[in-house]
């Protein structure tokens, strides 16, 4: 029997695939079926891009309290 172990390293190794699958663009392949993928890429990279300032403000308000809470002691 396959142990528990192993079992979350095989879904975990699915779930990678079909991650790594769904941001495919198929004209990377010279296809245009979606089994070559969905084209998410796209999408992926918008999400990226509009994260990236939100990001950076929560960063440096992490750097701020960490000095202020430095600072106190």
């Amino acid at each position: 029997m396959i142990t528990n172990n192993a079992l979350k390293i095989i879904i975990g190794a699915v779930l990678l695939l079909l991650g790594i699958w769904s941001m495919v663009d198929p004209v990377w392949f010279g296809q245009g079926s979606w089994i070559y993928g969905l084209n998410w890429w796209v999408h992926t990279w918008d999400l990226i891009k509009g994260c990236f300032g939100p990001m950076l403000i929560f960063i440096g308000i992490i750097v701020i309290w960490i000095t202020y809470e430095e600072s106190k002691a």
